[in-house]
């Protein structure tokens, strides 16, 4: 069982999916809740390969559309902090949104 805090930046994810998809959200919070519970084999986890960097890893959503939620974790104290949340088809995401995750969670870490 993890502690999952989700970031202000996830939050406003959340809302404005809220406002577009309320099918996927409601897929994206059943996702959030097996997070939450440890219940990892029930979600499609990957991590992000990168080198030297921030361990970021995603949960995929793949119906009622592509979605994808981006998290970490400190294992020390049990804590899952949400960090994204993106409609994206397609793999592979540009490396300065990898950039902008990595500034979130050092300013996570550094509180």
């Amino acid at each position: 069982m993890f502690e999952v805090e989700i970031t202000k930046v996830a939050e406003k994810d959340l809302r404005d999916l809220a406002k577009t998809d309320k099918k996927l959200l409601a897929e994206v919070l059943k996702k959030l809740e097996l997070l939450k519970s440890g219940n990892f084999d029930a979600l499609d986890i990957k991590p992000i390969k990168r080198k030297g960097k921030n361990k970021i890893l995603e949960i995929k959503i793949k119906f009622p559309s592509s979605y994808r939620i981006f998290y970490f974790e400190v294992v020390k104290k049990e804590m899952l902090y949400i960090i994204s949340g993106v409609r994206k088809k397609v793999n592979k995401l540009p490396s300065k949104f990898f950039d902008k995750l990595d500034k979130r969670i050092n300013n996570l870490l550094d509180k």
